[in-house]
């Protein structure tokens, strides 16, 4: 899980337009249990969300809807965008395997293997914090932050 990824990528003017379904903070995420309480606030899991990675998984593939149409006519929906502020604090108390976690969970429920992913994860924070995000990243095994903009 090594190549980059275009459903991870700095958040900029260009993707600040998308329709977002929630916001997060770095900051509260330095833990995978802070990562899981912040997550179901900003995004707005069910009560009954059992805080592990199964359960943050299952909400995530609930919450983002499909992209592709639906029905034959139907519009392609725009991808499910979570802007992530002070992105570089994610995980930061946590082994970098909890990062490869997180990512593989993501890119499951982006379903980055297709043309249109169904997640779009928007990181803000500084140049040199998301370069050292992105090294913790690929340290660990998952990908490299995109710097590719949306168009």
């Amino acid at each position: 899980m090594t190549s980059t990824t275009s459903w991870i990528r700095p958040l900029t003017e260009a993707a600040a337009g998308l329709p977002t379904r929630g916001e997060v903070r770095g900051s509260r995420c330095r833990t995978s249990q802070d990562l899981f309480a912040e997550w179901a606030a900003g995004l707005g899991f069910p009560d009954h969300f059992g805080h592990n990675w199964n359960a943050f998984l299952d909400c995530l593939r609930d919450t983002v809807p499909p992209v592709a149409p639906t029905s034959p006519g139907d519009r392609a929906a725009p991808p499910t965008a979570v802007v992530v502020r002070e992105a570089g604090d994610l995980l930061t108390d946590e082994p970098d395997n909890a990062l490869t976690v997180l990512a593989l969970i993501l890119a499951e429920a982006a379903d980055a293997g297709s043309d249109e992913p169904r997640l779009l994860l928007l990181l803000d924070d500084t140049p040199a914090r998301l370069a050292h995000l992105s090294h913790r990243m690929t340290r660990a095994g998952g990908p490299p932050i995109s710097s590719r903009t949306p168009a």
